[in-house]
């Protein structure tokens, strides 16, 4: 029996924002459907490079970059919404000066017939939104903000979201509130590829993950192996710490 089609797959690729100087250097990597995903790693590794690429942000030099078996590879934005494809980048992904009601609207605006449908779905997944839905989105908490950005990806219907360093700069509450929003996301069936610096939190809702270093793939593993690996304690820690301990 042949092994199922990763729902996204990355092989060898080369990607950077100045041609000749490639900050991925060959990476590859795969994703199963319904997976939470983890890309770990020191800053300057590639990570927000990596998803980046996928979302099209960043040149592709050379390799791969596959949806459900399908090139995605240079595709325009519009063509990886339509794709099922969202990315969430790591700041300024909120209209702030626009309610959370209209950033809403935003995000479903490649299916209008359904923006009130899936606008109710989700405030059932976000409940803190619907009481906030006239608020301007600039005058939410950090945490608050994310579920927005989130939110706004979810209403094009996507079945993979990107999301880079979600807790960047949240408090470690508002940080284990986000992640368990996530896995509620996972729930509704959407597969998950996250980049994170926070990697207990990241990992602690992970299936797997990939750690990268100078833009190539260092380590790979189920989320528990890389928790108890004392060579990812050290690349984090500078010590031979235990990511779990």
């Amino acid at each position: 029996m042949s092994a199922p089609v990763p729902h996204l797959a990355v092989d060898d690729l080369v990607a950077g924002y100045v041609p000749d100087v490639p900050i991925l250097r060959g990476m590859t990597l795969s994703v199963a459907t319904g997976e939470i995903v983890t890309v770990l790693g020191p800053n300057g590794a590639g990570k927000s490079t990596l998803v980046k690429a996928v979302a099209g942000l960043v040149p592709a030099r050379s390799g791969e970059i596959r949806v459900k078996g399908g090139s995605i590879r240079g595709l325009a934005t519009h063509r990886l919404v339509a794709a099922g494809v969202a990315y969430v980048p790591q700041t300024e992904n909120v209209f702030t000066r626009l309610s959370v009601e209209e950033n809403l609207e935003l995000g479903g605006l490649s299916a209008p017939a359904e923006v009130r449908a899936r606008m109710a779905e989700m405030y059932a997944l976000f409940p803190d939104l619907a009481r906030l839905r006239r608020l301007a989105a600039g005058r939410l908490s950090g945490g608050q903000r994310q579920m927005v950005a989130v939110a706004r990806a979810l209403m094009a219907r996507p079945h993979l979201i990107m999301l880079d360093e979600p807790s960047a700069g949240l408090s470690p509450k508002l940080t284990e509130m986000v992640f368990q929003k996530l896995e509620e996301v996972r729930r509704t069936g959407v597969t998950l590829l996250v980049v994170e610096q926070n990697a207990r939190a990241a990992l602690a809702i992970s299936d797997r993950g990939y750690v990268l270093a100078e833009g190539r793939q260092r380590f790979t593993g189920t989320a528990r192996e890389l928790l108890s690996s004392p060579e990812v304690g050290e690349l984090y820690l500078g010590t031979r710490t235990r990511l779990a301990s």
